[in-house]
């Protein structure tokens, strides 16, 4: 499996759209940095590297969007190019294949993630430097279990997208239709509780925020807890996986 995984990086470290995405996500984490320092010069106040680690981690969607891109093109791009027929005459079999490439997508996740937590770490230290930093311990945990729970969301979203790219052969269709899905999603999770509809809380996007379990917070829904909202991403990962696995196995590649 190594072998394949190690090929899969190969042609995803070759397209031209990774090297854009990475540049992407250096550009906007530059202009997220000059738009705070314009803004704390402004008001005359003085910010650090953390108040900016903290700023930045609101526009972690980009990471899951770039992610559900490569997700929803993973295995329907073999298709749509007709190399699929390369890759199942290999002695590999086609569970070993499914997995190198979802293994792979997991990998690629986090490069971005790693990326944008690198970018803006460099361009806090650069426009914000390290003064002021004590007393900051809290705003440090806070920061943290943003990171995890934006990857959270990716990780379950780019899941999802890999589940479609498994069931559709259009690499355009199954990245689209998991980055609407994604958006209208997070709404109607939103919508449902505002209006306090109690099955809710058994929604993916309920129970992918694990800021919401901190001390002094209050669940999207009554009766949420750790573990239930384990339960719930562990239930969705294997529905969206299973789906993949029995479509990727029973898939005609003769067309």
């Amino acid at each position: 499996m190594l072998k394949l995984i190690q090929n899969e990086h190969m042609k995803w470290f070759h397209k031209r759209s990774t090297k854009i995405t990475f540049i992407t996500i250096g550009i906007l984490t530059l202009c997220m940095a000059l738009l705070m320092k314009k803004v704390a010069n402004s008001a005359g106040t003085e910010d650090n590297i953390l108040n900016f680690l903290s700023f930045s981690s609101g526009m972690l969607i980009l990471v899951q969007f770039f992610a559900l891109a490569v997700g929803g093109s993973m295995v329907a791009k073999e298709f749509e190019a007709g190399t699929i027929k390369l890759l199942l005459i290999r002695p590999a079999r086609r569970s070993t294949i499914l997995a190198s490439k979802y293994l792979t997508l997991v990998l690629i996740s986090l490069y971005y993630l790693l990326s944008y937590l690198l970018f803006s770490f460099v361009w806090g230290a650069l426009f914000f430097g390290f003064t002021s930093l004590e007393g900051d311990a809290q705003l440090l945990k806070n920061i943290t279990l943003t990171y995890d729970s934006a990857y959270m969301e990716t990780f379950m979203m780019m899941t999802f997208a890999f589940m479609l790219s498994s069931l559709f052969r259009n690499s355009a269709l199954a990245s689209s239709l998991a980055i609407v899905v994604s958006i209208g999603a997070k709404a109607v999770t939103g919508l449902v509780s505002e209006l306090g509809l109690w099955w809710g809380k058994f929604l993916l996007f309920a129970n992918t925020n694990f800021v919401q379990y901190m001390d002094g917070m209050k669940p999207l829904f009554d009766g949420m807890t750790i573990p239930f909202s384990i339960f719930i991403l562990v239930a969705h990962f294997v529905f969206f996986m299973g789906v993949a696995w029995a479509a990727f196995l029973k898939r005609d590649v003769a067309n």
